[in-house]
């Protein structure tokens, strides 16, 4: 009977404890790092970088770190804190995704970290919308290896300025920032992260057949850096910009398709042929991996058939994907590979190559449209 009695004490004191943890109110501003690589691809990437290649106006904070990196082909450089930051840390590290892009509905961040001195992080992104940061104290982070984490902001983070809840869908997203210890403390600390991915997730939405990337290596989603008014575009290339509502709103420029999100890439002609294109510049060239693939969405009308077209500076020739048979007058997501001979048009990539543009080609004819959107150049790993 005492065995009995001493095991549903124990049972209804696990209960107990349950119900309180369960009952405990969320605490926003905290998290631990307990959730790493997630396994689908994101429905969209707002923001990334690589520190391979920096483009233009875009920020990064901390030193370059080319000896202790993530181990896989491809990878050459990430970024270490450095500091003291002011009186309010040790060290500094992160990203200005210049010019802005716009939040999802529910935002993360994945990011490989190697941290030592200390298990805690203050993890912080500005918005440009509400002229605030929003940001996590986390804990929990495994020291003296490289490891990877995934934080949500939309449920964990808490906004500086006291105001409830998170950021909201829209909103402009400015800059990254990592703070490890305490200036002057007497401790020794040392951060180096690599591959931050900004990602939203849509509820609702069914998942993405594609694993999470292993490294993005550029994005194209064309929400920011374009100014309705002046048609200053942050992407160069040839294309029009298409602005949801900016018939409406401005009297100018192309409208987008209905359910775009807020700006996308028209196809213009191309010169000298009879063809429509999009072509992006990718200024600095970026180094691909061994499994090079292209996540994008198009929008198309009276087209057939899509080339996606990469350009190996290295070898100096174009490499191209077909995408055949599309769909019409609705957006669609399509996943296109470049490292396997049987796909890709002028042969696969030698990893280490360097990318120097895009383009989206179709043939032209009247009543022909094509639009393109959300477009990830980004190394899958393992074929």
């Amino acid at each position: 009977m005492k065995t009995m009695a001493t095991a549903l004490t124990a049972a209804v004191v696990m209960w107990l404890a349950l119900e309180c943890q369960a009952a405990a109110p969320h605490r926003r501003g905290f998290a631990a790092a307990t959730e790493g690589r997630p396994a689908r691809f994101p429905h969209r990437i707002w923001a990334f970088s690589g520190f391979e290649a920096r483009p233009g106006n875009f920020g990064w904070f901390g030193d370059e770190e080319k000896k202790n990196i993530p181990k896989y082909p491809g990878n050459r450089t990430a970024r270490r804190g450095a500091g003291p930051w002011k009186t309010f840390a040790a060290l500094k590290t992160g990203m200005n995704p210049v010019p802005g892009p716009r939040m999802g509905a529910v935002n993360k961040l994945y990011v490989r970290y190697y941290i030592t001195g200390t298990d805690k992080a203050l993890l912080q992104h500005y918005s440009l919308s509400s002229a605030d940061n929003c940001n996590i104290r986390v804990s929990g982070l495994a020291q003296g290896r490289w490891s990877e984490m995934v934080l949500d902001f939309t449920r964990d983070s808490r906004r500086n300025n006291g105001a409830p809840g998170a950021f909201k869908k829209g909103e402009r997203m400015d800059d990254l920032q990592v703070y490890v210890g305490k200036p002057g403390d007497g401790k020794q600390y040392e951060v180096i992260i690599d591959d931050p991915i900004l990602f939203a997730e849509e509820p609702g939405a069914p998942p993405e057949p594609e694993p999470f990337p292993r490294r993005v290596m550029f994005l194209a989603a064309f929400d920011t850096g374009i100014d309705p008014k002046s048609r200053q575009r942050y992407f160069p290339g040839e294309f029009e910009p298409a602005i949801r509502g900016a018939k409406e709103t401005f009297g100018i420029g192309t409208a987008a398709p209905e359910d775009s999100y807020w700006v996308v890439a028209r196809a213009v002609p191309k010169k000298g042929t009879k063809d429509l294109h999009v072509r992006l510049e990718m200024k600095p060239p970026r180094p691909v991996g061994p499994n090079t693939k292209v996540r994008f969405r198009y929008w198309a009308q009276g087209a057939a058939k899509v080339n996606v077209i990469l350009h190996d500076a290295t070898a100096k020739r174009d490499r191209a994907v077909a995408v055949a048979g599309c769909k019409q007058g609705r957006w669609v997501t399509e996943y296109v590979t470049f490292s396997k001979d049987e796909q890709s048009l002028g042969g696969k990539f030698a990893t280490g190559s360097l990318v120097d543009s895009i383009s989206f080609v179709t043939p032209g004819a009247k009543d022909v449209e094509l639009f393109v959107d959300e477009i990830v150049l980004f190394d899958a790993g393992a074929p």
